[in-house]
Formats: C-alpha cells, structure tokens, sequence
C-alpha cells in the first residue's frame, strides 16, 4: 500500500464522524471534517493530472455550494444584524457560511480521490460508518432515556434530530447495500429498525412516514418483486408498531387529521400555521426579489398574517424562526437567485447519482429526504445539519463509485 493510497484512506475515515457524530459531538464533527480537507487537499495539490479524473457534475455541486456559502456572507454583510440576535438568520448565517465554504472544497477533492484507493478502503469505510452510526444512535436513544422530554431533543430540536437521523439511517444503508458483505439483510434490517425507533422518539410525523416509504423503494430496487411481496407484511408491521405502541406518534397523527379537517375555521395550528407562512414567505419574497433584512422580513410576514391569515397565532410565533420551507426561506432573505441555487443544488444531486441511464438509490435515500423535509421545513440555516448532510453528500460521492473501483 502506497503512502498516498493510505492518506486517502484515513481522509475517507474521517468523513463519517463527521456525518453522524457532528449533531450531538460538534467539535468532534467538525475537527473530522477539516482534518479531511487538509489531507485532500493536499493530495489534490500534489496529484494534479494523476489519478481520478474530476467530474463535470462534481465540480458544479462543488460550485454550487460556494455560490451557497457567498449568498450568504453577502446577506450577512448587507443585511446581517447582530442587535436583532433573537432573529435566527441574523446569527445562523454568520456561521453557516464559514461551514458551506470549505465543504465546496470538500466535496471537490472528495470527488477526485482514486478509484484505487476506494476499493482498497470500502471495507474499512464501511466499518466506520456502521461504528459511527452505531455511536450516534446510542447517544441519541441514551440522550431520550435520561431527559424528562416526551420527544427525544437529539442535538437540540427534535424535528432536526429526526432528519438527520433519517438521512444518516439510509446513508448506512446505502453503504450497506452498496458494498458487497456478509449478512447483508440482516445488518440492513438491524439499522432500519434502529434509525425507525429513533425517529419515533422524536415524534416527527414526515421522518415516520419517509423511511418506511424509500425502504420499499430501496426493497423494490435491489430485490426481486415476489421476494417483495414477501416482505409487505414486515412493512405493515413497522408503520403499525409505532401507530399503537407510541401514543405521542399516535396523537400526532390525530393532530395532524384535525388540523386538516378544521384548517377552513382555525388555521393557527401546526400544519395551518406552515400555509400561513408559506403564503406570507411568498408575498414579501415578491416585493423584495434581491433579499431583505430579517427585520424587515418579520414586519412583512406579520402585517400579511395579520391582514390575511387571521392573525394566526402560530404562525406568529414561529417566523422569528423561518418561514417552513427551505426554498421560500432562502427566497424571502436573500432573494430568488439564492433559492435558485438550492434548486439546482437538488437537481445536480439527481444527475451526479445517475449510473448507466438511470437513477441510483442514492438519488432516494440522500435527495429525495432533503428534498420532502425541505417542502414543510428548513435545514439549511442550522450548523449542524449542515455539518451532517455535506460529508454526507462526500460518502455518497464516494460510494457511489464503489462498484467501478
């Protein structure tokens, strides 16, 4: 094994501390995560034209993500303040960005390490992000025994804990699935339960609806249909189980029922309180196309609720926050041409997972969650998130090109 060879490999190992552990072991996360650029950047500095050739696409998301990271150093220098700190963009932004910038770097050189050096490292790489996964699950479920909160709090929000747990639930099955090992089944059913009882404890409706359904598509994917078939009364069972067993996923439901069927005669509600502010979101976005103040954004949004919304209540106390949806947000603070970013940033993703004229799996268990989480909700303002789905996107890079190493 050659030197480079095996300083491509520790970077690789580094990748999935970040990537699970950063939502509850933030510096630890995030240490991972600069220790993998320098050695791939440095590697990258001292291999130019050797080794693996760069990906158009690659290098565009690489783009995209600075553009991203840009966007948001100019709003925090034109629009930024710090006197409004009870405002979450004034003080998120003035960290994300320092984060988006050297992740663009990190998603570039992870695109170029060699295929070489990915096959030698796959197995290793995956025992590192089963032990990782394996870490950062009983730290969650460890952090949900010892509070007195019915919703597990996992690195601060229950909701956020729940994508995260959801995205890093299906990257370890990826990884799985991907690499070819023994009792493979059993080690993706193993992880499926654990990532679904998590997202239970933090009684996130959209997360406990998502993954059973991308388990059937990756089922549907990889098996053949009458060993499918097989398996329907396992799924009936696994979105049955916490229906019954898990009164706060059980009232939740119910809620969200009633919020629907009554959202016409009260709307200040968890569900009414999002088309509240999605619809508010979208008027000021209008008026003001090149961003705005987060000040100024939560005197629009207030008077359009106030006007038209009933004056919802709930929605009223949520948008000092955001505004529930990952593109309208980033569309009502620093204008259309940012949120354009985020679109294409998704559809890039799309394209970077295409193999042999389709869409591989890795286009359902990393897109398509940030993509549904990112209709009802915002990830992209919280450090930690970012700091988990990026080097989550670098893995996916990697191991998408596991099969051709």
């Amino acid at each position: 094994m050659t030197k480079r060879n095996l300083l491509y490999g520790i970077s690789m190992l580094l990748l999935p501390i970040s990537a699970f552990l950063a939502p509850t072991e933030w510096i630890m996360g995030r240490n991972s995560m600069f220790l993998a650029l320098f050695i791939l950047a440095l590697q990258f500095a001292c291999s130019k034209g050797r080794g693996h050739q760069l990906s158009k696409t690659w290098m565009l998301i690489a783009a995209v993500v600075g553009c991203m990271a840009l966007c948001q150093l100019w709003w925090v220098n034109e629009f930024g303040d710090k006197n409004a700190s009870e405002l979450l963009a004034n003080t998120s932004y003035a960290k994300t960005y320092k984060l988006l910038i050297p992740l663009s770097l990190l998603v570039l050189v992870t695109s170029a390490i060699p295929y070489e050096a990915i096959s030698r490292f796959r197995f290793a790489l995956l025992g590192m992000i089963c032990l990782a996964f394996g870490v950062s699950s009983f730290v969650g479920i460890y952090t949900y025994l010892s509070e007195a909160s019915t919703r597990a709090n996992i690195g601060g929000i229950s909701t956020t804990a729940a994508y995260l747990e959801t995205i890093q639930g299906l990257l370890c099955l990826y990884a799985i699935n991907a690499i070819a090992v023994r009792y493979k089944r059993r080690l993706m059913t193993l992880v499926s339960v654990i990532t679904f009882i998590i997202i239970v404890m933090t009684g996130t409706r959209s997360a406990t609806l998502l993954f059973p359904v991308i388990l059937l598509i990756m089922t549907f994917r990889s098996m053949a249909f009458k060993d499918v078939i097989k398996l329907v009364p396992a799924f009936i069972v696994l979105l049955a189980v916490p229906l019954i067993a898990s009164h706060q996923i059980r009232d939740r439901f119910v809620e969200a029922y009633n919020d629907l069927s009554h959202e016409n005669t009260n709307n200040s509600t968890s569900i009414g309180s999002r088309f509240s502010m999605w619809e508010s979101g979208l008027s000021t976005t209008s008026n003001h196309l090149a961003g705005q103040s987060a000040v100024s954004r939560l005197h629009d949004i207030t008077q359009y609720i106030d006007v038209n919304e009933k004056g919802n209540a709930e929605a009223l106390r949520n948008i000092p926050y955001h505004v529930h949806n990952e593109l309208i947000e980033i569309a009502s603070l620093q204008g259309v041409a940012p949120a354009g970013l985020m679109m294409a940033f998704y559809v890039l993703t799309v394209i970077a997972f295409r193999q042999q004229g389709r869409v591989d799996l890795a286009a359902f268990t990393f897109t398509m969650p940030l993509v549904v989480f990112g209709i009802g909700d915002v990830l992209m303002i919280y450090p930690k998130a970012i700091l988990c789905i990026f080097p989550s996107l670098c893995l996916y890079s990697i191991l998408t090109r596991v099969d051709r190493a």
